[in-house]
């Protein structure tokens, strides 16, 4: 783990996350503080409860964030740790403490999407009429206050970008005249649609591209299409891996896992099947584990039973085994680290 007294994580200073009525300066499971003031993202940003959640991280005490979710807190996750993580000196210290404005927002208004996974949703999610009128209006809000200024978008992590119509549009026709600073644009997506076809429907953005997670939850055609990913097609997820992982504006790709008890001896078959796709590229890539986290779509009795991490579920001895297995693969990086000691570390 990292020794927190010594690092400024700068995400809560230039990072949003923007739902359709919260607002957060980090991923919500890693960093569950609201701050959305119910005026506008910027406002909210400024907020007093944001103050408080930096003052936390630049003081050392990071009482806000969950490390128990944070891979990066964990030391077990690195993709972009040089520019996450700022030593902590007076300069850095006075530098955070009047200078934070949003570099990145992260679009999480829209939940449409063509999976219905236990893990995230009860039940299928596909926005239209009035709620599909309200994420086109955030939309709008969104961009006019922050084209100008912003350098990175995400989308999404609580949708697929290629089935919520509204984000599809929008990254179809997105304005490189209106957005005058942005530098790059990070796609996290299922990777159901994300074929050559949907590729070319999304020109626009192509110069913009250069990072990507899709999120898979298995190793087999079975778990997949039956227990962790409803509604996907495993045959039509591999054509489309063959087709993602050649698209060399991309140099970064995360595939993530979600560790649950139907999935978890399948870990290291997954992670064995994403390195051979990836054997070839020059892009580099994670194979990204985390711990199932309760959205609402379970009884805590059900979670309890889903989530083999707790050391008191019955089978957490044996995923132990599959840690202790895999705990020193090139490119295996997880939010575990609070569950074993003989791990590799950052710093």
């Amino acid at each position: 783990m990292i020794d927190k007294t010594k690092y400024i994580c700068s995400a809560p200073f230039n990072y949003t996350e923007v739902f359709d009525d919260r607002q957060y300066l980090c991923c919500p499971s890693w960093l569950p503080v609201d701050v959305w003031d119910g005026k506008t993202i910027k406002s909210s940003f400024q907020s007093e409860k944001a103050k408080e959640v930096r003052e936390s991280i630049i003081d050392g005490s990071y009482k806000y964030c969950d490390e128990t979710q944070c891979p990066y807190l964990s030391g077990l996750k690195n993709d972009n740790f040089s520019t996450k993580f700022v030593k902590k000196d007076k300069k850095s210290i006075e530098f955070f403490r009047h200078k934070n404005e949003i570099q990145t927002v992260n679009f999480c208004f829209d939940r449409s999407c063509n999976f219905q996974c236990p893990s995230c949703r009860s039940e299928l999610i596909n926005y239209y009429g009035k709620d599909r009128k309200q994420v086109e209006e955030k939309l709008d809000e969104i961009t006019n206050e922050i084209s100008s200024t912003v350098k990175r978008l995400y989308l999404t992590g609580t949708a697929d970008p290629f089935y919520s119509k509204s984000f599809r549009e929008f990254l179809e026709t997105l304005d490189s005249k209106k957005f005058t600073k942005l530098e790059s644009i990070h796609l996290h997506t299922n990777g159901s649609l994300w074929n050559k076809t949907m590729w070319e429907r999304v020109k626009a953005i192509h110069p913009y591209v250069n990072s990507c997670e899709v999120s898979i939850d298995a190793g087999t055609k079975e778990t997949y299409e039956t227990k962790t990913r409803i509604g996907g097609k495993w045959d039509v997820l591999l054509e489309n891996l063959e087709f993602i992982t050649t698209i060399d504006t991309i140099k970064f790709f995360s595939f993530s896992f979600v560790v649950q008890d139907s999935n978890f001896r399948e870990m290291k078959l997954f992670y064995d099947m994403i390195t051979n796709y990836m054997k070839d590229s020059k892009s580099k890539f994670d194979v990204f584990y985390n711990s199932i986290v309760n959205w609402g779509t379970y009884t805590e009795e059900e979670y309890n039973k889903k989530n083999v991490t707790n050391p008191n579920h019955k089978d957490h001895k044996e995923f132990l085994e599959v840690l202790e297995e895999m705990k020193d693969l090139p490119f295996f990086t997880n939010n575990f680290n609070h569950l074993y000691t003989k791990t590799k570390t950052l710093i």
